[in-house]
């Protein structure tokens, strides 16, 4: 037994890591700290805790501690690559979404969810937007607060930050930075499970150690470039084209808070877009009629999913024009589509068009096969589904057939050949910001703390504007806005909820101020609240409500001579589907007929038809319709557009 005791305790001595050993003592002298020992030594703080327990209670002058040879120290044992677990849910935001429904959703803060989409929230939710939603209880909440400076006291260390990045591990992070897992954990309790994506990893500046040889990524130096601001220029539709933000313009060019001026110069990032296109979606129709070229054939393609083959019998189109919605706005739009192709040919115009069948739906389409008997079309309109839509244009970019997307307002990809017909959401509530931004009036906004993406979306694009106050139960502090209400302008008081409360405590707070002061009410969108039994439309008329709209939703001549062909042709009166699918086949028309290429008299010309507006213009890649209408309630209970 004795031998066998003998044998276990040689085996250990024998076992003892040669570098336990090999070690330097150093004498700490006056303001050295663990972390500028490690550093000197080309080791880790780690390194020097395992040999000095003690050491982490504090240094003292003149104590002397052990320090492992930079080549005996433990080394990490490498580790097989793997990739990040991804603890976060992406979600694509969705319309009418906000940061607070999305926190009650997953239940996550939403100081968190702002954490975690610095970047991406810069200018508020949009959407489309993908977003990260942090898990609950990842640490994110520990990073609400801003990151502080680094202490400058002796002794404590210095802190510098790492954010996470799809694919990156614990490893690859220590790696990158040359310091050990064991140390990262340390400074990163809270994530020692997970790490989630978007997270702030807390790092020892003086324990990172450059590896002799390694060549430091160079600090991109910034260009700038001289940009001339162009004649009706907003600073809005700028910020769409070069990508920054209003913040970001005004900090390079301190002027431009008040206001950009035709012909200034500004100093903007190189590499932006400061391509300038006209902004056409004001100007009004300079007659694409009047200068139609009549002698070339051209041919247009009608792209719809009439799924003909489940339509075959009498029985069954009867009971799908019954009970099929989308069918039936499939049908409506083809039929305003044929009531155009029809005024063509009154113009004497030489058209050919192919109708086909796309079958499509959000997950499936024909749009495929169909492809290559369309590469010769002048134009084509359809398919219905974005992502139909998209699918088309990638395979026809290459020939520069323009393909025109009929309803989607979706953000999409972006093709040079791909023309959104309708404005997406933002571009109609950016509308209606340019429109106030044009008139000397006293703005105020009213918005619910639950649309913290439209307080985010006013203060980014309408500076000027003042937030009114509310209660903590998330009422309006009457008092407070009628005390910013001046008399000597127009009061344009933007109200922003859905709450139907909300919007009748302001609304009657605003008639009973109308003695006193000028008033006029904004909405960014016109919500189906509005439409609520509750809420007297005599309000909404006596306050002149101003709201931005995609049609024109006023009683023309010309709508109303629309409405009277067609029902005397399809023996019905034009539904919205039936109006937009007349105008957009007969805007597509006039443009292919004109002298110049589709490319470019959409890029330079304006049309208005029965009730849509066209106005495109070219950015991120693609083709956008800016055509918005502002309209406002008038004392005769009609609509009109806004002067």
């Amino acid at each position: 037994m004795k031998y066998f005791v003998i044998f276990i305790f040689s085996f250990a001595l024998l076992s003892t890591p040669s570098y336990a050993q090999d070690y330097k003592k150093h004498k700490v002298a006056k303001g050295e700290t663990i972390a500028s020992i490690a550093k000197a030594y080309k080791i880790t703080p780690y390194d020097i805790y395992r040999l000095n327990p003690d050491a982490k209670n504090g240094l003292k002058e003149n104590t002397t501690l052990l320090i492992p040879s930079a080549s005996k120290a433990p080394q990490t044992e490498p580790v097989k690559e793997k990739t990040t677990k991804v603890a976060n849910t992406i979600h694509e935001v969705q319309p009418k979404e906000t940061l607070f429904s999305l926190s009650k959703k997953y239940d996550v803060s939403v100081d968190d969810i702002k954490k975690a989409n610095t970047v991406t929230l810069e200018n508020g939710l949009q959407v489309g937007q993908k977003i990260i939603i942090p898990i609950k209880g990842s640490g994110v909440a520990a990073q609400v607060k801003a990151e502080k400076k680094a202490e400058t006291k002796p002794n404590q260390p210095s802190y510098m930050y790492h954010v996470v990045e799809k694919g990156e591990t614990k490893y690859s992070i220590a790696k990158e930075y040359g310091m050990t897992i064991q140390l990262l954990d340390e400074l990163n309790p809270e994530v020692k499970d997970t790490l989630p994506l978007g997270y702030k990893l807390k790092l020892d500046k003086n324990a990172i150690i450059k590896k002799e040889g390694m060549v430091q990524p160079a600090q991109p130096v910034k260009e700038y470039v001289d940009y001339q601001v162009q004649p009706k220029e907003t600073l809005y539709s700028l910020t769409k084209r070069t990508g920054l933000t209003e913040e970001q313009i005004v900090a390079l060019n301190p002027d431009v808070k008040d206001g950009l001026k035709d012909g200034m110069v500004l100093k903007l990032p190189k590499g932006v877009n400061t391509e300038f296109v006209a902004d056409v979606s004001n100007k009004p129709v300079t007659g694409l009629a009047a200068t139609l070229k009549k002698s070339e054939t051209k041919e247009l393609a009608l792209v719809l999913p009439f799924h003909i083959a489940r339509i075959e019998s009498d029985t069954i189109r009867a009971k799908l024009l019954r009970s099929d919605k989308f069918l039936n706005m499939t049908l409506d739009f083809y039929a305003g589509a044929m009531m155009a192709i029809d005024s063509a040919k009154t113009l004497g115009l030489p058209l050919k068009v192919k109708i086909l069948d796309s079958k499509e739906s959000k997950s499936s389409s024909d749009v495929s096969a169909l492809a290559g008997g369309l590469a010769g079309m002048d134009a084509i309109i359809g398919p219905f589904f974005p992502n139909n839509v998209e699918t088309l244009a990638s395979l026809l970019a290459n020939k520069g057939v323009p393909v025109i997307s009929p309803l989607s307002k979706e953000e999409a990809k972006s093709f040079s050949n791909l023309y959104q017909s309708v404005p997406t959401s933002e571009t109609v509530r950016g509308a209606m910001l340019d429109y106030l931004k044009t008139k000397n009036g006293n703005i105020i906004a009213v918005v619910d703390a639950k649309k913290n993406s439209s307080r985010q979306f006013i203060a980014t694009n309408l500076p000027v504007a003042k937030f009114a106050s509310l209660n903590a139960d998330g009422t309006l502090m009457i008092d407070a806005l009628k005390g910013m209400l001046v008399k000597d302008r127009l009061n344009y008081v933007i109200l922003e909820t859905e709450r139907i409360g909300m919007i009748l405590g302001t609304t009657k707070a605003l008639v009973e101020s109308l003695s006193d002061y000028q008033i006029q009410l904004v909405v960014l969108e016109r919500y189906d609240t509005f439409d609520n039994d509750e809420l007297p439309l005599s309000r909404l008329v006596s306050l002149k409500m101003l709201y931005p709209s995609v049609t024109n939703d006023s009683d023309s001549a010309r709508s109303l001579l629309f409405a009277k062909v067609f029902r005397e042709k399809n023996n019905v009166v034009p539904n919205q589907y039936a109006t937009r699918g007349f105008d957009l086949t007969f805007d597509t028309i006039l443009r292919i007929f004109q002298p110049e290429s589709f490319k470019e008299v959409s890029a330079e010309k304006a049309s208005e038809q029965v009730e849509n507006k066209f106005a495109y213009t070219a950015a991120k890649g693609g083709n956008h319709n800016t055509g918005v209408y502002i309209l406002y309630y008038d004392q005769d209970l009609s609509t009109k557009i806004a002067e």
